[in-house]
């Protein structure tokens, strides 16, 4: 998967990213020319400390000159249903927009937060982060 831009990983509570990690929140963000996306990948929990910061991160992606933002939470351990309504809300805006906004869940407990949230219908299944980036 060829990737012409790369940002550094960074703490999604905005803390330094060389500190220690006590919480294990981070993403990090690339940008794949070639298919035209942007890639907003999630390790740890999405909760109320992080939702704001995380939040500014899919929207800042979202007004990107990409047709598509894939957001990958295969590797959340948790996911707030505040948090799951707010992807909702983006879809929905970046579509209007012009841009695909993509979920890529993983585990059973982030399915299940986009469920309760309401917002599962609103964004495909996708198997696997290939078939998110090729869609």
């Amino acid at each position: 998967m060829p990737v012409d831009a790369a940002l550094p990983r960074h703490r999604i509570d905005g803390a330094d990213p060389s500190a220690r990690q006590h919480d294990g929140r981070m993403w990090s963000q690339r940008v794949d020319r070639r298919r035209h996306c942007v890639v907003v990948r999630v390790e740890g929990e999405i909760d109320a400390l992080v939702h704001d910061r995380f939040q500014e991160t899919v929207e800042r992606a979202t007004q990107s000159r990409c047709q598509a933002v894939v957001v990958d939470l295969r590797a959340a351990r948790f996911l707030s249903i505040r948090t799951a309504s707010m992807l909702g809300a983006l879809r929905q805006r970046a579509a209007c927009a012009g841009v695909d906004l993509r979920v890529v869940a993983g585990r059973a407990e982030i399915e299940r937060a986009l469920d309760v949230a309401g917002v599962r219908s609103l964004f495909f299944r996708y198997p696997s982060m290939r078939a998110a980036l090729d869609a």
